[in-house]
């Protein structure tokens, strides 16, 4: 690893290649991959991660010291002008330019440069507003995937022991994405979730895997403040009120996993109140109905809309006594 290291940083040999993927056969670039991959995480994951410890962060390092090359050319390599074709080559481009992109983002030099202020414009909102619409199945899923490490930080990963030093990574990634968030939540999340990437102009698999990860954002812990902004807003609530209705029924339960956050805030807001409170009767009549044939085999799911549907049976607003 200590020499395949030094061999890809000399003369920037790596810079070169990612510039010239487009002009090597498919085996060459998948190798380049790979040994990029590998270079970046072989020392966060597995269970020999930490003899390679040192190997992963100097790699990190160089890429970190490159990035303005490097990095902005593995995003650069998403757009695509087709189906079949991307910004530097064809779609295998765009999908192992995003893998190497990922594995980037796994650690936290590279991820909070990425995200700041200066650099996310460019090399964070593309994504939101081009990639992840994509004509092209796996690029519009691989963009998707982008962006959900991109808000949350998080990589799904192999199995790795769970030690004090994977805690501790896990939470310091947690607060970049975190902070991320709560800076630039009207440009991420109204701005771009909201009204582009939920919007019906959006294609299914966007606005699924959408709803996912706003469901993952707002849940998480570390993302509270952000969580009170979205479910305090009416207008938030009236796009899930839409998506709750759409036809997939894939995408009504994923927004019912956003909408029962609402219900149970027990500080709404009086024109989130309002809302709920002018639709109960409809709304009730409608979740009853909800994925009827799940309750069977999903108790947890049985329990929740259980719970919203008497919340909102109970919801009153001032000036009114229940009866």
């Amino acid at each position: 690893a200590v020499s395949t290291f030094k061999a890809f940083a000399t003369d920037d040999l790596i810079t070169g290649l990612l510039q010239n993927l487009s002009m090597l056969p498919f085996e060459a670039r998948k190798s380049i991959s790979a040994i990029f991959n590998y270079l970046l995480v072989c020392g966060l994951e597995g269970l020999d991660a930490r003899q390679f410890a040192s190997v992963s962060t100097a790699f990190a390092s160089y890429v970190h010291s490159n990035a303005t090359l490097i990095i902005k050319h593995l995003v650069k390599a998403h757009y695509c002008k087709s189906t079949s074709k991307g910004g530097d080559g064809c779609v295998d481009i765009t999908l192992l330019c995003g893998s190497m992109l990922r594995s980037s983002l796994r650690h936290a030099n590279i991820y909070t440069w990425i995200t700041n202020d200066e650099n996310c414009e460019q090399l964070v909102y593309p994504f939101l507003d081009g990639y992840v619409h994509n004509p092209n199945f796996d690029v519009c899923s691989d963009a998707l995937e982008t962006v959900r490490v991109l808000l949350t930080g998080s990589v799904t990963t192999p199995t790795t022991p769970e030690t004090s030093e994977t805690e501790e990574y896990r939470n310091r990634m947690d607060a970049i994405a975190s902070d991320f968030l709560s800076r630039k939540y009207d440009d991420i999340i109204g701005c771009r979730i909201n009204k582009k990437c939920l919007s019906t102009k959006a294609s299914y698999i966007t606005r699924r895997m959408s709803l996912q990860l706003l469901s993952t954002i707002l849940l998480k812990r570390t993302n509270y403040n952000v969580m009170m902004l979205y479910i305090t807003s009416a207008d938030n609530l009236v796009t899930i009120l839409c998506l709750l209705r759409d036809p997939s029924p894939h995408i009504s339960m994923d927004s019912f996993q956003v909408f029962k956050i609402f219900v149970a805030n027990p500080n709404k807001p009086p024109e989130v109140v309002k809302i709920l409170y002018d639709n109960k009767t409809k709304l009730v009549a409608y979740l009853d109905g909800l994925h009827k044939d799940r309750e069977k085999s999903d108790e947890q799911f049985r329990d929740e809309k259980g719970l919203i549907v008497s919340t909102l049976e109970a919801l009153q607003i001032e000036g009114t006594l229940s009866g």
